[in-house]
């Protein structure tokens, strides 16, 4: 996932537009008002209080997957790798074994027509 360090205008509309939310819409998720989220949009530069760089936080670790794929799109940070964690790689190394297993009762119901 993309880590942000510092929040800025910049940053806060592109997550505002990979949640395709209204700058009214995202106002209120975040509970500031809609003006806030204007002037994000009017100075890229400015870099939102110690308060709603948490609530940024919050809202992206909460995004769904495509609302983060989106996010890092808009910033043009898509070619870099995302990470792993532990529980994620487990969950692949199962999906892969459940997928191994189902196509080698496959193999061998075509095997025994």
């Amino acid at each position: 996932m993309t880590v942000i360090d510092e929040w800025t205008g910049r940053h806060a509309n592109a997550l505002r537009a990979a949640l395709r939310l209204t700058n009214e819409a995202f106002a209120e998720h975040l509970g500031i008002s809609p003006r806030t989220v204007t002037k994000w949009r009017e100075r890229p530069e400015m870099v939102p209080s110690a308060q709603l760089q948490e609530a940024l936080d919050t809202s992206l670790r909460d995004a769904g997957p495509d609302a983060k794929l989106r996010f890092t799109a808009n910033l043009g940070l898509e070619d870099q790798p995302l990470p792993l964690d532990q529980a994620a790689l487990t969950q692949l190394n199962t999906a892969i074994g459940d997928l191994a297993r189902v196509l080698a009762r496959l193999e061998l119901a075509e095997r025994q027509r």
